[in-house]
């Protein structure tokens, strides 16, 4: 018979070898595998949602005045309000800084409680600011940052938020004026 190593006295070293050739092995898998990926952008025809919301709906609809230099808009949309009820409407806008920051506008003729949870990630409201002559409410949270401007107009609830600093969303609130058809 052989001079055989007796079953489970197997030394360090060849546990270091085995694991060594284990790890080389995944690594030339992932090498071979690995793709680049680009981050994709999601294409928004802000003109057109625009033109179509102020056709679609009963309410005036807001859009900044001038899109601000460097924003670029990452959704522009008229769609059931899901937090209220049958019937209820609610216009969004997003847009992405040149920081990397998010700014959006979100209307809606839903009940104001449930809309302000949902659009400021349920955010308490403490204080307000004046903006074009209107009493504004601020709230933020930290997890997820969100800040956010919020007023209520009749039936329809404006939400001016984003991770985006303070004096850029009130910027972005001041900027805000009735679309045109």
């Amino acid at each position: 018979m052989a001079n055989k190593k007796p079953r489970g006295r197997e030394t360090a070293w060849d546990m270091v070898l085995s694991m060594s050739a284990v790890i080389a092995t995944v690594g030339v898998i992932m090498l071979l595998a690995w793709r680049p990926q680009e981050e994709v952008k999601q294409q928004v025809d802000y003109d057109t949602a625009v033109a179509g919301a102020v056709i679609a709906q009963t309410w005036p609809i807001s859009i900044p005045e001038t899109v601000p230099t460097g924003y670029e808009a990452t959704s522009a949309r008229l769609e059931p309000e899901s937090y209220g009820d049958m019937g209820d409407i609610r216009w969004i806008l997003g847009f992405q800084t040149q920081d990397n920051q998010y700014v959006s506008l979100w209307q809606s003729d839903g009940p104001v409680g449930p809309v302000v949870s949902a659009a400021t990630n349920n955010a308490p409201c403490e204080g307000s600011v004046t903006i074009n002559g209107q009493a504004w409410s601020k709230c933020e949270i930290d997890k997820p940052l969100t800040r956010a401007f919020v007023k209520t107009e009749g039936e329809v609830t404006s939400i001016v938020a984003g991770t985006a600093q303070w004096d850029e969303l009130q910027r972005f609130a001041e900027s805000l004026v009735v679309a045109k058809p």
